[in-house]
């Protein structure tokens, strides 16, 4: 007796750690997963001695102690991704309150779940949303500016935006400007229709990979062998993830190159 039920503890162990495993891949019935390309850490990017980094790196810390930051989570992704320490004494930690000011955001308009735009123009996605939140409990008005995030040393240094916050990925090597600390994680896939059978980059031997113009999934494509080799044709196309999306649902294409949230949302 004792034997059996070890014996059916240690299947309900596997399965159990089956079932978790499968979390959290972004594959489902319309797309799979063929490959995992890069793991990239999302921060805020500010001018170098710029006060406003601390201000906002504070009310993110109090909006996540609200529990606010875990809302707009389950509202993009269905879970709670952050990995942000909430604190909800850290703008009064300052010492001073920050003053009111019209703070400009950058931002990636064609990386939905992260940030985009609506169909009538407005800035949308949880980076977004997250920024208009650190606005609200800063008593500033939030303006955003679609930019090419990759660009984040000149468009801060010139003046055009005073952050840059939606699909950008810190980077320990960039001294030129000041990142917050990481707030969440994010993977680039290579991604098919489950039912074409693609399940590697050796599937796309023949026939056609899409990208967006996005210098990140660029520079990804330049470094995997495969992936730059295996396709027949390669196509960069404007419009960003929705376009991608759009191309391979049309037929267009057999894979993208596209974040992991995305599949979720573009389901």
């Amino acid at each position: 007796m004792e034997k059996r039920l070890r014996a059916t503890a240690l299947v309900l162990t596997i399965l159990l750690l089956l079932s978790v495993s499968g979390c959290g891949t972004g594959s489902n019935e319309k797309y799979r997963v063929a490959d995992k390309l890069a793991q990239q850490q999302f921060c805020v990017a500010f001018r170098l001695g710029d006060k406003a980094g601390e201000a906002v790196v504070a009310a993110l810390k109090v909006i996540q102690a609200s529990g606010k930051v875990t809302e707009l989570s389950q509202k993009w992704f269905n879970e709670d991704v952050s990995l942000f320490k909430g604190d909800e004494n850290a703008l009064k930690n300052l010492g001073e309150e920050p003053e009111k000011r019209t703070f400009i955001i950058g931002y990636d308009e064609g990386r939905l779940p992260f940030s985009g735009k609506t169909s009538g123009g407005m800035a949308t996605g949880f980076d977004v949303d997250l920024a208009r939140e650190v606005c609200k409990e800063l008593g500033w008005k939030a303006k955003f500016l679609p930019i090419d995030v990759s660009q984040a040393v000149v468009e801060l240094n010139s003046g055009n935006v005073d952050c840059v916050w939606g699909g950008f990925a810190y980077d320990e090597n960039n001294t030129d400007i000041y990142q917050s600390p990481v707030y969440m994680e994010n993977t680039i896939v290579l991604a098919s229709l489950r039912s074409s059978g693609i399940r590697s980059a050796g599937g796309l031997r023949g026939k056609t990979l899409t990208l967006s113009e996005n210098a990140y999934f660029n520079a990804i494509l330049e470094d995997n062998k495969a992936l730059s080799e295996k396709p027949k044709y390669i196509v960069k196309v404007p419009g960003g993830t929705e376009a991608c999306f759009k191309a391979l649902n049309d037929g267009s294409c057999a894979a993208i190159i596209t974040d992991l949230a995305a599949l979720d949302y573009y389901d």
